[in-house]
Parts: structure tokens; sequence; C-alpha cells
């Protein structure tokens, strides 16, 4: 029987996601998060055959869970469930190595059949975001691909207010070593300030 993990901050849309999935036979949820950090950790225990994961979520995001779940031994089918419909989130998820992307604001039996091609290994984009993968172009690449996988977790919590020792707690690093990845950040985005650091992760969706 597939197994299914739901990442999502929002608990009703995670039960949505659960009510449309009981239409499919023989599969079962046997995780949900409410953030990357958690999604990654739930991945490893579980060992899932898909992940249904939102892209805009706290602490560590869609994109960087999926880049984090790459590295695992066990690489489940992933399935972007967002409410992002921008070229950039659709590249950066399929770069990142999601297999599926559907917007929230799809029909349910999209989503069911997103999840049957994805879990028969199958690639699946909605068609409402497929010109995304067609029109990709140098031009609309985000500066934030310079960025370490690393570098992209700190900026992104540093940027959601939370303080250095914090950050240095949540991702089982350094205070010293958060601050070495601000400066480095802060260099490669040619920025002086955390409210132009801020600026640029709201603009190319690091957060919201």
């Amino acid at each position: 029987m597939p197994t299914v993990v739901i990442a999502d901050d929002h608990l009703v849309l995670r039960e949505g996601v659960k009510s449309v999935l009981r239409a499919i036979e023989d599969l079962e949820v046997v995780a949900e998060a409410t953030n990357g950090l958690e999604l990654a950790s739930l991945v490893e225990k579980h060992c899932p055959d898909l992940v249904i994961v939102d892209l805009s979520m706290p602490t560590l995001g869609g994109i960087e869970a999926i880049v984090r779940i790459q590295k695992l031994p066990h690489k489940p089918c992933i399935l972007v469930l967002s409410a992002r419909e921008d070229d950039l989130a659709v590249n950066e998820a399929v770069e990142a190595g999601a297999r599926g992307y559907v917007p929230k604001t799809s029909a349910s039996d999209e989503l069911i059949f997103a999840v049957r091609a994805v879990l028969k290994g199958q690639t699946y984009i909605s068609p409402s975001v497929a010109g995304a993968l067609i029109n990709r172009s140098d031009g609309m690449h985000s500066p934030l691909q310079g960025l370490t996988d690393r570098e992209r977790e700190v900026m992104k919590l540093l940027c959601e207010g939370h303080p250095n020792r914090e950050v240095a707690k949540t991702l089982h690093i350094s205070a010293r070593t958060v601050d070495s990845h601000r400066a480095n950040i802060m260099k490669k985005l040619a920025v002086s300030s955390n409210a132009e650091l801020t600026q640029l992760a709201l603009k190319y969706g690091l957060i919201e």
C-alpha cells in the first residue's frame, strides 16, 4: 500500500487533501507536517512513497525541504500543491526534484490524477502552470539560486525575524556559523541591510 506524507502549515488544507485522497484505494496517509523542517524528519522516519508539499511554509519552505529530502537515502516522489502559480516557483520546484506540480485552485479530480501519475513514476505538471517550463529562460531565474542550500535556509529564518541564536538552534549550527552565512548571503546578493534582504526574500517567494 503506497504511503503519503502531507506538508502544509494550514490544518484545514491538510484535512481537505486527506478527504480528497480517500477517493484513492489502498493509499495511506502516515504523517502530516506543518513546516519543511518537520517534513524532512518525517520522511526520514516513515520512508513514504509520496510527499505532497506546499511551498510556502514557516521555518523551512517547500523548496528547501525538497532539497533536503533529495539528499536522504530514501527519495519519495514529490508532488507540490501550492497557491503559487508563477513561473519561478514552478521551475524552482522541478529543479529541486518535484515530480509534479498542482495549484491549490485545481479541482480535486486533477489532484487525484496527479497523485496517481506521480506514484506510477510519471511527471505531472498542471496545464495551468506548464507554460513555466516551456517558457523557461535565464532572465527569470532568482538571484537566490546563487546561494547554497544552507544559505537559503539561514536567509529564510533571518527574514522571518528569528534571532541568530534561534536560527543556530533550529539548524543545529553555531551562532558564529550563522553570522558567517549571513555575511556571505549579503555579499552574494549585494545588499547591505536586513531590510533589503527581506525585500528580496519577499520578491522571490522565500517568505510571504
